[in-house]
């Protein structure tokens, strides 16, 4: 009993609980879960780690490192005296990381921009809502305004890069261009030289922190960007800018639509200013307008009128088929050719050829070139360079409208003798004066004067010479004739006292795109020259479209192109102390020889050293340091003539309380310069002799009584 009682109580105790059996299923459940799911954690991270481990590291790598473009700097461009006229500035770039920036705060930096750079809200808003981890917001931004925006937001970048700058603004803006909001060149020299200019970004890996700044670091990889080289022109940024000031007055006075200068140096073929009015502001690259960005020097072409006549004089004069002084009979200002109506402007009867350029007289060079024939007169108007682009190193060049002698008509002759029946271009224009000027080489024009970087100059241009278009003695047989129209003739607006000038007038009719034929209410003025005659330093022409007053050539051009004349001679750059000296040597040259030299009003000393240099014998009368009287007599004792010198005290203030002027010291100064200073001091002038101040009289610092003059002593060497 006691057994089986015994193994009753052990299969009592065997017996689980419901509850604990539950429980134990549970567990065992949850265990193969966790068995199961440590098993496919495992499977996926070796997934990650292994298979994908690259991928995923790139993925990580992306949330906190940029790539970035490293700007390159641009090259400088100078003038011919090393001014910067295109500079770097430096500037702000602004872009954001929308994965970074808060939602709440996108609203604050759209309100924030729009504010500052006067645009929608909605425009940034939509730029913030991008997907993407890098957007620009702005570009390129002055210091004044990137200081208004809050740079503390939190996935906002502030990067500072370089802007294009251009302190001589509108004057420059035809020839320079401007650069776009990348910084590249689109337009002008700019956009010719972006090669040269522009250089080559780099890139670099940047660091991003927790608030999205991005900041560098030495052991991410990078390429270094390479620097733009520097540009040097043959362009005078201070001729550009005189003869720009002048085009702007002279446009509102003949209330004209726009107008050209081009001057250039005639034994070269270097451009030292080429200007189109009205400009455009570089510095402005959202006020951009391509059409005022266009450099109608070199692209609009224009038929020359008169001032074309030049080169049919040459034609004839090259041929032998007219002198100078040859008559020609201009049937008093009407003449009918092959049905049409030929006029001058005046009613010329009998006139030699030099007075035919002079009065620019349409039958006078119409019947000239009668003589010369369509296929000769064609082979010159292309040896000037007509009909065929210039070679400029510049884009945007015209050829111009030259058609060949086998598709003339009976007027093609006429008409384009007498600059009708052509399109030019304004450089086309300059560089065939140009040869003129120079003895008849025609030049192949350029801007590019040089090519630099920081270890120096890396090519350099020369002057190259196309070919010659007629002979020296042709030339300077022309220039003489074209003098005479300044002196003269219709170009006597021109004239300058003291410089001998060549050129030529023109007004032409512009066509009427209605009609098809020429307008009688619109013109384009013009005048092309040289100075001075006897060496030639400067080429300049002066073009104005459709003025509505003073619609002559004669008057508005000729006007406007002395007064740039005026300005060139009297400033104080190399190039115009060179114009000065060599005019005060061809003043010197023409009165040299056998005449004894003047020494008056020189002092004493000075006068004693020409002389006895000269090996001219003299005598002293009287006393002073200066000499006031000068006079040739026969010396009986010595046999020959000598020069008696009477001196004299230097005229000086009588009192300081004396009304008058006070004069100003201008020993040492061109002439020219000289007289624009006494001018401005208000101080009446003479002047002796030519080139450079030696001595004046009174002297610098006296009071001059009103009424008085204060007279100059130049000498073309100091």
């Amino acid at each position: 009993m006691r057994e089986e009682k015994k193994i009753e109580k052990s299969k009592d105790t065997d017996r689980i609980h419901p509850a604990v059996a539950k429980r134990i299923t549970r567990l065992r459940t949850l265990a193969l879960f966790l068995v199961i799911w440590t098993v496919l954690l495992t499977i996926k991270l070796f997934s990650i780690q292994v298979i994908a481990g690259d991928e995923y590291a790139a993925m990580a790598k992306r949330q906190y490192e940029r790539r970035v473009t490293l700007d390159a700097e641009r090259g400088v461009i100078y003038d011919r005296n090393m001014n910067k006229i295109a500079v770097n500035l430096i500037n702000y770039s602004f872009a954001a990381d929308p994965s970074y920036m808060p939602e709440s705060e996108k609203d604050k930096v759209a309100e924030n921009f729009a504010r500052v750079f006067k645009k929608s809200r909605s425009e940034y808003r939509k730029l913030l809502s991008k997907p993407g981890a890098f957007i620009w917001l702005e570009k390129r931004i002055g210091e004044a305004d990137a200081s208004k925006i809050n740079d503390s937001v939190k996935g906002l970048i502030k990067m500072q890069a370089l802007r294009r700058n251009y302190p001589y603004g509108k004057a420059l803006a035809s020839v320079l261009g401007m650069t776009n909001i990348d910084n590249r060149g689109s337009a002008g020299i700019e956009l010719d030289q972006e090669e040269t200019l522009g250089g080559k970004n780099g890139w670099a890996i940047l660091q991003s922190d927790a608030k999205g700044r991005l900041s560098p670091n030495p052991d991410y990889p990078h390429q270094s960007s390479k620097n733009g080289k520097d540009v040097i022109l043959t362009i005078d940024a201070n001729y550009q800018s005189m003869a720009y000031q002048v085009l702007e007055k002279s446009v509102k006075e003949y209330d004209a639509e726009n107008a050209l200068a081009i001057i250039m140096n005639p034994q070269t073929g270097e451009l030292l200013a080429m200007v189109n009015f009205p400009g455009f502001d570089p510095n402005d690259v959202k006020a951009f307008d391509p059409d005022l960005a266009r450099n109608r020097a070199i692209s609009d072409l224009f038929e020359p009128g008169s001032t074309f006549k030049a080169f049919s004089a040459v034609a004839a004069l090259e041929e032998k088929l007219r002198e100078p002084e040859d008559k020609i009979f201009c049937e008093n200002g009407k003449m009918k050719i092959y049905g049409q109506t030929i006029h001058d402007s005046r009613k010329h009867g009998m006139m030699t050829f030099s007075e035919v350029v002079q009065k620019s007289s349409n039958i006078g060079i119409i019947k000239t070139t009668e003589k010369v024939g369509s296929e000769k007169m064609y082979q010159y108007v292309r040896a000037f360079g007509f009909g065929n682009e210039t070679g400029i190193d510049m884009d945007g060049e015209t050829r111009g409208e030259l058609a060949h002698p086998s598709s003339w008509s009976g007027l093609s002759l006429p008409m384009i003798s007498i600059g009708q029946e052509i399109g030019v271009t304004a450089l086309q224009m300059a560089c065939a004066y140009s040869a003129i000027a120079n003895g008849g080489t025609l030049y192949k024009p350029y801007i590019i004067r040089a090519i630099t970087d920081s270890n120096g100059t890396l090519s350099e241009k020369d002057a190259e010479s196309v070919r010659t278009v007629a002979s020296r003695e042709t030339m300077t047989r022309a220039g003489k004739m074209l003098r005479e129209v300044v002196e003269i003739g219709t170009g006597h607006r021109v004239k300058i006292e003291g410089i001998e000038i060549a050129g030529k007038t023109g007004t032409a009719q512009r066509i009427d795109t209605k009609t098809g034929k020429y307008s009688k209410d619109s013109f384009i003025a013009s005048f092309a020259g040289f100075f001075p005659v006897q060496n030639p330093q400067l080429t300049f022409l002066v073009i104005f479209d459709r003025p509505r007053k003073s619609i002559w050539g004669e008057a508005s051009a000729a006007v406007a192109a002395r007064q740039i004349i005026e300005k060139i001679i009297n400033s104080s750059d190399d190039f115009a102390k060179g114009i000065n000296r060599v005019m005060a040597q061809i003043d010197h040259d023409t009165t040299a020889g056998s005449d004894i030299p003047d020494v008056q009003y020189l002092t004493a000393e000075a006068a004693q050293s020409i002389l006895q240099k000269s090996g001219i014998p003299f005598k002293w009368n009287g006393a002073g340091d200066m000499v006031v009287g000068q006079q040739m007599a026969y010396d009986g004792a010595l046999k020959q003539n000598i020069v008696y010198l009477k001196r004299g005290n230097s005229m000086s203030s009588d009192t300081a309380d004396t009304p008058g002027k006070r004069i100003p010291d201008v020993r040492g100064l061109s002439a020219r310069m000289a007289m624009n200073k006494l001018y401005e001091a208000g101080v009446e002038v003479k002047i002796k002799g030519s080139g450079y101040v030696v001595s004046q009289m009174p002297q610098a610092g006296s009071i001059l009584k009103n009424g008085a003059v204060c007279l100059i002593q130049c000498r073309p060497d100091m």
